[in-house]
C-alpha cells in the first residue's frame, strides 16, 4: 500500500491519521525509509511505518463515508458480545478486536463494556481497570473516525448518536 504525504486514514489503533513527511532514518537497523503518520486528535504522538513493511501497512483502513457511519449508528446493538469471565482471555479477545475488528465489532466490544459498567453499578462496583481501558481505547479510535467524517468535535459523538438513535 502506498501512502501521500497529506493521506488521511485510520491506522490501526491509533486512529485518524495523516501522513506528514516521508523520510529516512536509522532506528539501529540501518537507514530505512518510513511514513510519518501524526494522529489528528493526538498532536504529541507520531507514528512511524517503514514504507516496505506490508504487514505494518495492512492495519492502514479507508475513513469511513458518512453513509457508512450511519448506517453503523443505526445498526448499533443494545447487547454487544458475550461477556467472557477469563480476565486474561477477556483482554486477548478485546485487544484482537481493536487491532484487527471491523467498525461494528467495536461498536459491539464499546456496548459489551458499557453493559458490564452498568450492570457493575447497580452492585456498587466498578470496571477492572483493563476493561475500563481498553473502552477508552475503543471510544476513542471509533468516535475520532466518527468525529473527523462528520465534521464534528471528538466530544459531540456520543450525543450525535444518541439524538440518531432517538
Amino acid at each position: 500500500m502506498l501512502f501521500s504525504v497529506g493521506d488521511i486514514f485510520v491506522y490501526g489503533a491509533s486512529g485518524v491519521c495523516r501522513v506528514d513527511d516521508i523520510c529516512v532514518r536509522d532506528c539501529g537497523t540501518g537507514k530505512h525509509e518510513y511514513y510519518v503518520l501524526q494522529p489528528v486528535y493526538d498532536a504529541r504522538s507520531t507514528v512511524y511505518i517503514p514504507t516496505d513493511s506490508e504487514k505494518l501497512a495492512s492495519h492502514a483502513r479507508s475513513l469511513l463515508s458518512e453513509n457508512e457511519v450511519y448506517e453503523i449508528i443505526d445498526a448499533m446493538p443494545a447487547k454487544g458480545f458475550a461477556w467472557v469471565q477469563n480476565d486474561k482471555e477477556r483482554s486477548e479477545f478485546f485487544r484482537n478486536v481493536l487491532e484487527s475488528g471491523t467498525r461494528t465489532d467495536i461498536v459491539n466490544l464499546i456496548s459489551t463494556l458499557h453493559n458490564r459498567k452498568t450492570e457493575l453499578a447497580g452492585h456498587g462496583k466498578k470496571l477492572r481497570s483493563s476493561d475500563e481501558a481498553i473502552m477508552q481505547r475503543a471510544e476513542r479510535l471509533l468516535y475520532g473516525e466518527f468525529a473527523w467524517v462528520l465534521g464534528i468535535d471528538p466530544s459531540e459523538v456520543v450525543d450525535f448518536i444518541r439524538k440518531r438513535v432517538e
